[in-house]
């Protein structure tokens, strides 16, 4: 029985994690689409974002496990890609928040910094 328990321990872990990233991104991921939609057809935003996600989130799991198989002649692979990923997605986030569009409308504009 405690051989059970610590087999699963890992996978409890990474399902308490999973959920505290997830409870933490959820609001700014929420206030980003409505900053993106410029505070129109707000619901309409909310459903196409649920709908790219979902679609997302299938397509990345089917590749991640594809190359997941693969990892068995080059076991490298697997983080390699996930790496690449998730710069990928950093890169945009900060292009995206370099374009201002992330700021809520009623955010004052920030000031550029004074010539010394």
């Amino acid at each position: 029985m405690l051989s059970r328990t610590l087999a699963l321990a890992p996978l409890f872990l990474a399902t308490g994690l999973l959920a505290l990233g997830t409870v933490l991104v959820y609001p700014f991921e929420m206030d980003t689409v409505v900053s993106l939609s410029g505070d129109r057809l707000v619901a309409t935003h909310y459903g196409l974002y649920s709908t790219v996600s979902g679609l997302g989130i299938t397509l990345g799991n089917f590749a991640t496990g594809a190359v997941w198989d693969i990892s068995t002649t080059q076991p490298r692979l697997p983080w390699l890609l996930l790496t690449v990923v998730g710069t990928a997605c950093a890169v945009a986030v900060a292009a995206l928040a370099r374009t201002g569009r992330l700021r809520s409308p009623d955010a004052p504009a920030p000031e550029p910094a004074p010539a010394t």
